[in-house]
């Protein structure tokens, strides 16, 4: 069988095949596996491009890979933060925590009830016109409710955007690393890497034509674990071309986009014990949440993050640009006086172009079925997955190894 993509959704599906007695061939665009798990350790201590945490490890099939590649972990809490307003000065945890109760209440009532799908930003304008005027409400909007998606509130289906499901516990980071959990998924799987997939030709009776720049591979059975947004982009062809439901659903979810950067500095400029800090920036998404790794690597790196529609644009800016404008921000925090980092890392995901963004999303006018529907599988030979292909975990890497698993099993209950 050819698995096409060498993340952790292509990887747990050949660990499975290959464990089951399949001859398996992963084919990866990049030089890298991992897909959008990026550990880089250019600053001398592990930092995530991409996914960074464990959302929720009670039950969590990551955190048993976790445990199984001798992991480390450090628990955040979500609890542990100080937010400061667009002129510096830091904001009580009493209108904090106050805002946050309003905050859960007003998303939780979104949704149940409605007849017709709409913009999160535009409901939440409809109900609450003055709470969304709110400098607090506003950054919690963003800083929750944007990071998690990674879309701008002004395409997140208020019908949808809040269902998926959780696994329970706080997250956690890994101490060493990311990466270092793939360990047990890739031993022995045969990898290419830097073949990028143009073509895929597939019939019932004739099999599956897999097309790189250079060669053709063929095969019984596919599964292609290219994230969302190279199939939005229509990057690989396929003929014939896929089911109009298919390609309906790949039209219809969204694909948002998280930006980091990280900076590593000779002193620490910010408190050493606080895990997050928040920023109410003017501009919606602009670097107005940011981790501190001093508590779980004891590294003075603060990471500053942006979202949606803002991180869509700052990616397209050159690394100076990125950086002046990031530190802006941390001046803001932590004063004018704060020096420019020895060394930093900025992601640039929508920029990819083997990934075109960072992860699925419930975007307004798709539904769970068009997350769904892209793991089933097309005629005998052909199937989906990744996290864009589990409406209830999408979006987390939980969700793209669990869709692995599911299209190992669809691919052997198929060929049988």
């Amino acid at each position: 069988m050819i698995i096409i993509g060498a993340g952790i959704a292509g990887l747990a599906a050949a660990r499975d095949l290959m464990d089951t007695g399949y001859s398996v061939l992963v084919l990866e665009a990049s030089n890298k596996i991992g897909g959008r798990i990026r550990t880089n350790r250019a600053l001398g201590v592990p930092i995530e491009e991409g996914a960074g945490w464990i959302h929720g490890p009670k039950n969590n099939p990551i955190m048993k890979l976790a445990e199984q590649s001798g992991q480390k972990t450090f628990v955040t809490k979500d609890s542990n933060f100080t937010v400061y307003n667009h002129m510096g000065k830091q904001v009580s945890n009493q209108k904090i925590s106050k805002m946050g109760q309003e905050h859960e209440q007003m998303l939780g009532l979104i949704g149940s009830g409605m007849n017709k799908d709409m913009a999160l930003s535009e409901v939440l304008e409809h109900m609450a016109p003055r709470m969304t005027r709110n400098p607090i409400f506003r950054w919690m909007t963003s800083a929750y409710t944007e990071f998690d998606t990674g879309s701008p509130v002004s395409e997140l289906s208020a019908m949808y955007f809040s269902q998926n499901d959780m696994f329970e516990g706080e997250d956690v980071v890994l101490v060493d690393g990311y990466d270092r959990l793939l360990e047990p998924l890739t031993h022995g799987i045969p990898i290419l890497n830097r073949k990028p997939v143009q073509r895929i030709a597939y019939h019932d009776r004739v099999g599956v034509f897999v097309q790189t720049d250079k060669e053709i591979f063929e095969s019984d059975f596919v599964i292609v674990t290219v994230p969302l947004g190279v199939l939005k982009a229509k990057d690989i062809e396929f003929i014939p071309p896929l089911p109009k439901i298919h390609r309906n659903a790949i039209e219809r979810v969204g694909m948002g986009d998280v930006t980091k950067i990280a900076m590593k500095f000779d002193e620490l400029h910010w408190p050493e014990k606080t895990q997050y800090f928040g920023l109410m920036t003017q501009t919606q998404g602009r670097w107005n949440y940011f981790l501190n790794h001093k508590p779980f690597i004891n590294a003075n790196v603060l990471t500053a993050l942006s979202f949606g529609n803002y991180s869509r644009m700052i990616e397209t800016m050159d690394h100076d640009y990125m950086l002046e404008d990031a530190m802006k921000a941390v001046r803001t925090m932590f004063g004018s006086d704060t020096p420019d980092p020895r060394h930093y890392i900025a992601t640039r995901w929508s920029q990819d172009p083997y990934t075109k963004g960072s992860f699925s999303y419930a975007k307004v006018g798709s539904d769970p079925y068009d997350f769904n529907i892209l793991s089933e599988p097309i005629g005998h030979c052909l199937t989906f997955a990744g996290e864009h292909t589990d409406f209830k975990y999408h979006g987390t890497v939980h969700g793209a190894y669990l869709s692995g698993k599911k299209a190992a099993k669809v691919a052997m209950e198929t060929i049988l």
